[in-house]
């Protein structure tokens, strides 16, 4: 080889080390650690149901600023729950996160975080339920959308159960399951959308049956009370959110204030409930149309 090619020869092996130490660089994960102290939740803890949980997670990336952060609890039979999935984007994260303990006999919690390059670093430790415990569990349904009586793409009848929504044409095959409907009332001063149950036709109104004369012909009719009472002593959305078992639920319902339907089901309201089978629920109205072919939607919590 010509001794003039050399210096290039060295100059291209210098660059490919730099590289190549770059590359190495760049393929560090990031780290993830718990925050250590005695107010933390610790690994093995023995918690009642409702009682809280409280983690402190710290996480760094040294190459690549943290994109993702996220909560998962795993369950027994290997199935994961999401309980916190959100964007972020520094290099240093430090949070501290409440949370509550719910009825799974023994949960894995489980943090990660991930970073621009797509690295991902995990931790998780093992929380037990009491087995003293006195509450009990819930079903949390989020963002259903409900129709009023002229929406065409969305169900106007609901099983708050599972979230599941049906339409005129389809609902009295589950007129078992079915504890919810809901229509916009032209009527009232003002309009406003207003919730029930196919069980309000036979306690003294003839709303629901007017607009869903198809009601008429079921065989059950589930009725559903409403405790009117979250009208002048709301239920803060704090707390809804907070719920992780049916004490709120329980304490939320007064059974004196229970009617067969919540009028001005607005934005914002966290309306308690019961339904014919006796569990009672909140409902958290996040959106509302004022039309009556528009819809609403609704965050669900409900005794399992």
């Amino acid at each position: 080889m010509n001794k003039r090619f050399y210096p290039y020869l060295i100059v291209i092996l210098l660059i490919s080390m730099i590289w190549g130490c770059k590359e190495e660089e760049k393929s560090k994960p990031p780290v993830i650690n718990f925050k250590i102290g005695e107010v933390y939740t610790q690994n093995n803890d023995t918690v009642a149901v409702g009682g809280e949980l409280f983690f402190g997670i710290q996480a760094r990336s040294d190459n690549s600023n943290l994109t993702n952060f996220t909560i998962k609890k795993k369950l027994p039979d290997e199935s994961m729950i999401t309980v916190m999935d959100t964007a972020i984007f520094t290099q240093y994260l430090e949070i501290d996160k409440r949370l509550f303990q719910n009825v799974e006999p023994v949960v894995t919690w489980v943090f990660s975080v991930m970073d621009r390059e797509r690295f991902t670093a995990e931790i998780s430790l093992v929380v037990y339920k009491d087995p003293n415990s006195k509450f009990g569990g819930i079903y949390h349904i989020p963002s259903v959308k409900l129709g009023y009586q002229n929406n065409t793409e969305f169900g106007q009848f609901l099983i708050p159960s599972t979230g599941k929504t049906y339409g005129v044409d389809s609902a009295y095959l589950f007129q078992n399951e079915i504890d919810i409907l809901c229509y916009f009332k032209n009527e009232d001063n003002p309009p406003g959308p207003s919730l029930s149950s196919p069980g309000e036709m036979d306690n003294f109104s003839d709303d629901a049956k007017k607009l869903y004369p198809t009601i008429i012909d079921w065989q059950t009719r589930n009725y559903t009370l409403w405790d009117i009472s979250a009208e002048g002593t709301p239920i803060a959305v704090e707390d809804f959110n907070a719920a992780q078992n049916d004490s709120l639920l329980i304490v939320s319902y007064n059974d004196v204030w229970g009617k067969k339907k919540f009028k001005w089901a607005t934005a914002g309201k966290v309306i308690p409930f019961k339904t014919a089978a006796g569990k009672i629920g909140l409902v958290h109205v996040l959106q509302n149309d004022n039309t009556d072919n528009g819809y609403m939607v609704m965050d669900i919590k409900i005794q399992q």
